[in-house]
């Protein structure tokens, strides 16, 4: 009897070194595997939430595929609002929904629908107004011409005028 106790404990000794060892090994393996991993969380988060985006180890925004095949990115306004924009490299300039100048802060009662645009939905009016500062990803982009739609808009676009300011882009699988 007192042998098997001596033998259980002896055995319990082993499975915690043993535990021990597994939980340090996979400490080892997190560590040495840290970019690969965070890479995989953003991607898994870019499944789970819509315009979701990162910037990876070489300061690149990545945006990930929407469900519905489009790309979606969030800007942040100077007052830590977020507006949702559609990347739209067919659209010229950068356009607004009302709730997106109302966000930024603009006054919509002094705005003036005299740009004209000719859209896949016929005429189209805007009104030109500047951002003062938007960020998206970790890159804060000043002073950028945009314009406010008149209607007719679910959600603000982000046309080749700001796009053009990134050093290059380019569409890879999703």
């Amino acid at each position: 009897l007192i042998k098997m106790g001596a033998s259980r404990a002896k055995s319990t000794n082993y499975s915690a070194i043993l535990l021990w060892t597994l939980i340090f090994a996979i400490l080892i393996i997190a560590y040495a595997f840290r970019f690969e991993l965070d890479s995989f969380k953003h991607k898994v988060l870019a499944v789970l939430i819509p315009s979701y985006s990162w910037s990876d180890e070489q300061g690149q925004l990545v945006i990930a595929r929407s469900r519905d095949g489009h790309f979606y990115v969030d800007a942040k306004t100077q007052s830590n609002d977020t507006i949702k924009f559609l990347i739209d490299t067919g659209a010229s300039d950068i356009a607004l929904t009302k709730e997106a100048a109302l966000a930024l802060g603009m006054d919509l009662s002094k705005l003036n629908y005299t740009k004209r645009y000719n859209t896949a939905n016929g005429v189209a009016y805007s009104a030109p107004v500047k951002i003062k500062q938007m960020t998206i990803g970790k890159k804060t982009f000043y002073n950028l011409s945009a314009n406010v739609t008149s209607g007719g808009l679910d959600i603000s676009l982000l046309g080749m005028s700001l796009i053009d300011d990134f050093k290059d882009f380019k569409i890879t699988n999703d």
